[in-house]
């Protein structure tokens, strides 16, 4: 696992990438198990992203949907190359709502990720604005907050052929980001 990190922070250094986002991967495993082994792969990892100046960044997925599960592994990496992707999808379907999301995530937020879906049943992806996940909430918190950071949309077509295509949503979502943030200004 190590080797395979190293070799992701390298080509991101190659590439001038700040960030290589990694996912927990703590599968059906206990949960005490699955955050030690997840903080000590981040640790050994993480002197390697500073010398390339690469931030490792876990995201809210999988085993760790939330901002709490998240903050459970990388509190105790306590390394400043190690940070969190905050997806605003996993933590809501988690049942956390945004503000303890980025309670828990902002001494460690690399970015968010934006996106948007019918229904916590029916995650395939929607134009930003036509779903049902806060986003309106999440961007009035992170302006409130001061937060200036990025804002990253991840439109996941490879998984959902019905979805639509993204160039015509492209413009759209700008636009929609853009008056989220005016809003919230």
């Amino acid at each position: 696992m190590l080797s395979g990190l190293r070799e992701l922070l390298a080509l991101a250094h190659d590439l001038g990438a700040a960030n290589v986002r990694v996912f927990p991967g703590g599968g059906d495993r206990d949960p005490a198990e699955a955050d030690a082994s997840a903080a000590a792969r981040l640790g050994d990892a993480a002197p390697y992203a500073t010398e390339l100046g690469v931030r490792l960044l876990l995201e809210t997925h999988d085993s760790h949907r939330t901002g709490a599960d998240a903050a459970r592994v990388i509190g105790p990496v306590g390394h400043g190359s190690v940070g969190a992707i905050w997806d605003v999808m996993h933590p809501w379907l988690g049942g956390e709502d945004p503000a303890t999301s980025y309670a828990a995530l902002s001494p460690y937020l690399g970015y968010v990720q934006v996106k948007d879906i019918a229904s916590a049943e029916d995650t395939t992806p929607l134009a930003l604005g036509a779903g049902v996940l806060p986003l309106t909430e999440c961007v009035e918190l992170l302006s409130r907050e001061g937060w200036d950071g990025w804002l990253c949309w991840e439109y996941e077509k490879r998984w959902y052929p019905q979805a639509q295509e993204l160039p015509p949503l492209l413009a759209p979502g700008r636009d929609h980001l853009l008056r989220l943030l005016a809003d919230a200004a």
